[in-house]
């Protein structure tokens, strides 16, 4: 425990590593204030953020028939009169919500009858698919094609029942889920902190005097390795509680929480039905293995490095080669190719944004399930070569051996 404690403080409590964290976190709050201010048009104009805070409480909340037929009684004028763009563009019309024809046509359509339309047309989607699944798993149990069978029969269970039942402001959802950049921060400052955990102690030979201490050898290997993992779930842990808390600021996040994932437009395919609140929280603990995993690859590799700089540019090159793979097939059907890759589990909408499967033995596995698995079997291995390929102590019970 001492050593463990001593190694933790090496880790979390050096100048750099704070000073570097501290950067970061400010670095990525700018970042995420800088999105969505492109992507949110109610962060940039305040005519259209005052109307949509003016209209939306007559709409959120659960969806009735009379809440559409309301919408649509002011939308569907609008857009008869700016379909032929013969419209007035003045900017002063009155009667009109923003004081012009078109801007109340866009408004009402991106923020009110696009959203709505997409929730209330979601039952029937899924309703859709699951009848064709089941269709499917018939066929398919008729042909004798038991794997086909029970993948269908998997997708019917997973689609059955989904309903959106309420309209709620979801675009700062849908900007946090594809926010990415915050995991670049939290993989350099892991590359930096964990390719020198070795290096250091061979630049001053402290590994060879540890070699001849009851605590060294396999012991501070393994303080060092227990240490890495603490420190390898705690920064991208702090960076999704940054990002949540950062998007929460700028944009709501507190309306949707309670609304299904799938209500949210990028995963209406998703292969879970929590809460988007419950997914954010299982895709940070997601993220974090991930990291892990690739943690533990980034200590292995900085054992075989006398200095810093080769274990780094090494774990730096394996973080690209992944993330290479990561794009070459994270939006395609290779689904096996999504399991083996830590970087989806990193980005894991990839892999909780589609009803994927992996034939297992011939059972039907969702690729985030295997992914996950994966990923904590690379981190295991990774520790594991680390710890047998590392130096054994030269002393037992005081004894030389």
């Amino acid at each position: 425990m001492r050593l463990f404690r001593f190694e933790l403080r090496k880790l979390f409590l050096r100048a750099p590593v704070f000073i570097a964290l501290a950067v970061f976190t400010v670095l990525d709050l700018a970042k995420i204030r800088a999105v969505a201010d492109d992507a949110s048009l109610l962060r940039t104009d305040e005519v259209w953020a005052r109307v949509y805070r003016e209209q939306y409480g007559n709409y959120s909340g659960e969806m009735t028939l009379e809440k559409i037929d309301t919408l649509l009684d002011i939308y569907k004028p609008l857009e008869w009169i700016t379909n032929d763009i013969t419209a007035t563009t003045r900017s002063d019309v009155e009667g009109t919500l923003t004081g012009n024809y078109y801007s109340d046509r866009n408004l009402l359509e991106r923020y009110f009858v696009s959203p709505m339309r997409r929730f209330y047309n979601y039952r029937g989607n899924a309703e859709e698919v699951v009848r064709l699944a089941r269709e499917n798993e018939a066929l398919y149990a008729r042909l004798g094609c038991g794997y086909e069978a029970r993948m269908n029969a998997a997708v019917a269970r997973i689609y059955s029942g989904r309903a959106v039942a309420e309209f709620r402001y979801t675009e700062g959802y849908r900007l946090l889920f594809t926010y990415d950049f915050s995991a670049v921060l939290a993989l350099l400052i892991l590359l930096y902190a964990l390719c020198q955990t070795f290096a250091r102690d061979r630049e001053c030979r402290m590994d060879e005097l540890m070699l001849a201490t009851p605590g060294g050898g396999s012991s501070s290997i393994l303080a060092k390795l227990r240490a890495a993992t603490v420190f390898t779930l705690a920064v991208p842990l702090w960076f999704s509680t940054v990002d949540y808390l950062g998007f929460g600021l700028v944009l709501d996040l507190s309306e949707a929480n309670g609304l299904p994932v799938y209500a949210e437009g990028t995963m209406a395919a998703a292969s879970v039905g929590m809460s988007l609140l419950g997914f954010y929280t299982v895709s940070a603990l997601t993220r974090a293995l991930g990291f892990w995993a690739l943690g533990m690859v980034f200590l292995l590799i900085s054992e075989a490095g006398r200095h810093a700089l080769l274990p780094f540019a090494g774990g730096a090159a394996v973080f690209l080669i992944c993330t290479a793979a990561g794009v070459r097939w994270g939006y395609s059907s290779e689904a096996l190719f999504k399991a083996v890759n830590p970087y989806c589990v990193i980005i894991n909408r990839l892999l909780f944004g589609r009803t994927e499967f992996i034939n297992v033995l011939g059972a039907p596995v969702l690729t985030w399930q295997a992914a996950i698995v994966m990923s904590a079997l690379l981190g295991l291995t990774a520790a594991a070569l680390a710890l047998f390929l590392g130096g054994k102590n030269n002393i037992r019970k005081g004894v030389l051996a």
